[in-house]
């Protein structure tokens, strides 16, 4: 019997237009009144959670910044900040590498360096609280996650110039054009087993969806957990099971609804 269904969302619950499918609220819904836990597990920051789901607000767990912070009815559950000795050499390695840019990601605002049109249309798509600084190094907020947007592609771009900090710091593809950059022991699989001890639930009462490498862990902390069919490769290896539609078809919601309805 699942008891917790925590998915991601872009690339897996919303469509490439980064809309929600509308008989997801039905489903949601259902889900609650069965009793089944839900979450929301993103690298999009909190705000983006409270700005997309109000009508869910009190009643889901709000998973963001790859699972550094978690917040159910306005009450913080988990809070996992960088390590302020880190941000300066983060920042500086994203400096010296052409065509990224370095973003600072705190509980309420992203702080950026530089108002450029290409990188405001792509983070204005995650969060609309934004403050452009001088200097990120100068910034004195607690940062939940450093982003790197990296215009020629993040894997074998920006990705291997982070690698030396992957002794102490997790660093992960957030996205196609992303690398993340949180504290070790910060990602959405730590945050699941979080919500599982809190809620007494086993990983085999636990179905999980996810698309991209900072779903990795998460993959990992769910028996029945979910790739989606557009997934990225090491995802669709990690996994279990994969959607038999991607996320333009709403392959989630026809999984919970086989595993949880019809079950």
């Amino acid at each position: 019997m699942i008891k917790l269904v925590v998915t991601d969302l872009d690339g897996t619950l919303l469509n490439d237009n980064h809309e929600v499918p509308p008989r997801f609220w039905d489903i949601a819904t259902r889900l609650l009144k069965k009793g089944v836990k839900l979450g929301i597990a993103t690298g999009r920051p909190h705000f983006s959670i409270t700005e997309n789901f109000k009508p869910l607000l009190g009643h889901v767990y709000a998973i963001s910044d790859n699972g550094s912070f978690i917040m159910y009815d306005k009450r913080e559950i988990l809070s996992k900040p960088l390590p302020p000795e880190e941000i300066a050499a983060l920042v500086n390695t994203s400096r010296a590498i052409a065509d990224t840019y370095p973003v600072l990601c705190g509980k309420d605002f992203w702080y950026l360096e530089t108002e450029d049109k290409v990188l405001l249309d792509r983070v204005l798509v995650f969060q609309k609280n934004i403050r452009i600084v001088e200097d990120l190094t100068k910034v004195e907020d607690p940062v939940l996650k450093m982003s790197v947007l990296d215009l020629p592609g993040a894997e074998h771009h920006a990705y291997p110039h982070y690698q030396p900090f992957a002794d102490r710091l997790k660093v992960t593809l957030g996205g196609a054009f992303w690398v993340d950059v949180t504290r070790k022991d910060a990602n959405k699989g730590e945050a699941l087993q979080v919500l599982q001890q809190l809620n007494n639930i086993s990983p085999e009462e636990t179905l999980a969806f996810g698309d991209f490498m900072n779903d990795y862990e998460m993959m990992k902390a769910a028996k029945y957990s979910y790739a989606m069919k557009n997934a990225h490769p090491k995802i669709l290896e990690t996994a279990n099971f994969v959607t038999a539609k991607d996320n333009n078809e709403a392959g989630v919601l026809d999984v919970i609804e086989a595993l949880c309805f019809n079950a």
